[in-house]
């Protein structure tokens, strides 16, 4: 961009932004140039049976009658460690698959959890409803003997009072 900017400030009927304009567009035109130059010589290498892949046949193992052929394609690093990003990358990969089955793992468990204790409080809710439903029937019997009794004891006193009477 600056080689570009540089060629195109040499003209004074162009204002700066049209400089700038015309010093992308060159830039753009010359890394399409080498683009297209890289293809090229990856090309040649290809047809050449050189370069970074190479295409091995080799003779199917599982077939019995030796016919079956198979084509594999073997990649050459040309530096020790050119590769090491794939690498890299696969294995934060299966890192991030991991972590993930661990946390869907720990989800379903706390789901499992959850409907336990749910389970086990609403146990407990009946359990507790039914020994209070128990304590109020209780309740409401000796409230209703005391009534009868009273109400016993107030006939009682109404006959003796009439008996008083007469």
């Amino acid at each position: 961009m600056a080689g570009a900017f540089t060629i195109v400030g040499r003209s004074p009927y162009l204002t700066t932004q049209q400089k700038l304009v015309q010093a992308r567009v060159y830039a753009q035109g010359l890394t399409m140039a080498v683009v297209i130059a890289s293809l090229a010589f990856e090309g040649v290498d290809s047809a050449q049976g050189k370069g970074r892949w190479e295409t091995v046949k080799y003779i199917d193992p599982n077939d019995p009658e030796h016919k079956h052929i198979i084509e594999k394609k073997i990649h050459h690093e040309k530096y020790k460690g050119e590769d090491q990003w794939m690498d890299m990358v696969e294995a934060e990969e299966q890192r991030l698959k991991e972590r993930k089955e661990a946390h869907e793992e720990h989800e379903n468990k706390s789901k499992k959890d959850h409907h336990k204790e749910k389970k086990q409080n609403t146990s407990s809710d009946k359990a507790s409803e039914h020994h209070q439903a128990k304590e109020d029937a209780a309740a409401k019997k000796e409230d209703e003997h005391k009534d009868k009794k009273e109400d016993h004891s107030s006939k009682a006193k109404d006959a003796e009072e009439s008996k008083n009477k007469k």
